[in-house]
């Protein structure tokens, strides 16, 4: 995990990283940051930039033997949309249990409007933080470092708001809110996740177009920036609306004006469970015990798939890379346990994995293909007409 500090010589503007959500412009010459976003630290260490900066060094995260009264959350770096909501749950219900007199997050990339704004949250810090905002806090508190629970996340995926909670013994966090399920004129779809294991395929979302739209509009979200989407695009029929959110604050609003929503386990089913959206999760290789826990608008569709090296869902959240093979617990015919126990985790992701997605898309691994379309609709035909 890169953690590091680094100081400026001279002013670096936001155009130059264009990538970064602080308002990098504003940093000041001479003053300490930290950060954990791997893009700037290689940006950096580039010789182009060797003239306006005074260093940039590695930095050791030290395990808390105390939490005192304020306390830093620090995120693990490059997490995903749904991870930052379970977070962001997290942090709110720290915060009204009132254990601490002063609680900050750190580390929450480019989605700090959604920590402002749907959880009100304050004392929040994107990509990089100032030596003088970390030493405000007593205690400065690394996820991964203390949780160890949430280590394995990859291989063991964990309900991360749950297993926090826990560890600092405060209930969970759940606005009220009023029911709003008018007519459902409108199916919406969210197929596309970061990983062909919890993405559906074009034959799933084609059977369910042919099922639903003689009695509702049937729309789409994809993403034009992820391959897996973009490979789906091209074999759905062209009866359903398409629609691409440029940025995440146009994809919340895409969200909040569904009528009824097709999730898989992605960023959009997270938003639609904190706001009260009606619908149903397919389940492949993560429960909605652990995606819906407390959640009660959308439904699970359970999938219970066995194989001789897996049981549905697994816990698994992408392909990895064992023996110079590539794909699942069932594909590679290799026990859950023996990558579980394995002393390092680096070389599961060795190789590009990216350039084998398309491949398990066209290729669906067992509890894919335990999918069934008959289930399904009749499983959301119910749930539409509750």
């Amino acid at each position: 995990m890169s953690y590091f500090s680094f100081s400026l010589k001279n002013r670096i503007y936001k155009k130059t990283l264009s990538n970064l959500n602080d308002i990098l412009n504003d940093l000041e010459i001479n003053k300490k940051y930290f950060s954990k976003n791997t893009y700037l630290y290689k940006l950096l260490k580039n010789n182009y930039f060797k003239n306006s900066i005074n260093y940039i060094q590695f930095e050791k995260r030290e395990k808390l033997h105390h939490i005192s009264e304020s306390i830093l959350i620090c995120l693990p770096p490059s997490i995903g949309l749904g991870d930052a909501i379970e977070y962001a749950l997290s942090v709110k219900a720290l915060i009204i249990s009132n254990k601490f007199k002063k609680v900050g997050v750190a580390y929450v990339g480019r989605f700090n409007s959604l920590f402002e704004k749907y959880f009100n949250l304050t004392n929040i810090y994107g990509d990089i933080i100032s030596e003088k905002e970390l030493n405000s806090y007593i205690s400065i508190f690394h996820i991964t470092l203390e949780v160890k629970k949430l280590i394995n996340q990859k291989y063991e995926r964990q309900d991360i708001e749950d297993v926090i909670t826990k560890y600092f013994n405060v209930p969970r966090f759940r606005r009220k809110l009023n029911s709003k399920h008018d007519q459902i004129k409108k199916i919406s779809i969210f197929p596309i996740s970061q990983s062909p294991l919890r993405s559906m395929n074009a034959e799933l979302i084609n059977g369910l177009i042919k099922k639903f739209q003689k009695n509702y509009s049937i729309e789409i979200i994809l993403d034009h920036s992820s391959n897996i989407s973009n490979h789906i695009e091209k074999k759905l029929l062209s009866s359903c609306i398409k629609i691409y959110p440029k940025n995440l604050d146009i994809l919340f609003k895409v969200i909040e004006n569904v009528d009824f929503g097709i999730f898989v386990d992605s960023g959009p089913l997270h938003f639609a469970k904190i706001i009260n959206i009606k619908g149903v999760l397919i389940t492949t290789t993560v429960s909605g015990r652990k995606l819906l826990n407390g959640f009660k608008s959308i439904s699970e569709i359970n999938n219970n798939y066995k194989s001789l090296f897996c049981h549905a869902p697994c816990g698994l959240t992408n392909i990895f890379n064992y023996n110079n093979l590539v794909g699942c617990y069932q594909s590679l015919k290799i026990s859950k346990d023996k990558v579980i126990n394995l002393k390092n985790f680096n070389s599961l992701q060795r190789g590009n994995l990216k350039k084998k997605y398309i491949y398990f898309i066209d290729n669906p691994v067992g509890c894919q293909k335990n999918i069934s379309l008959k289930n399904v609709s009749k499983f959301i035909n119910i749930k539409l007409n509750e």
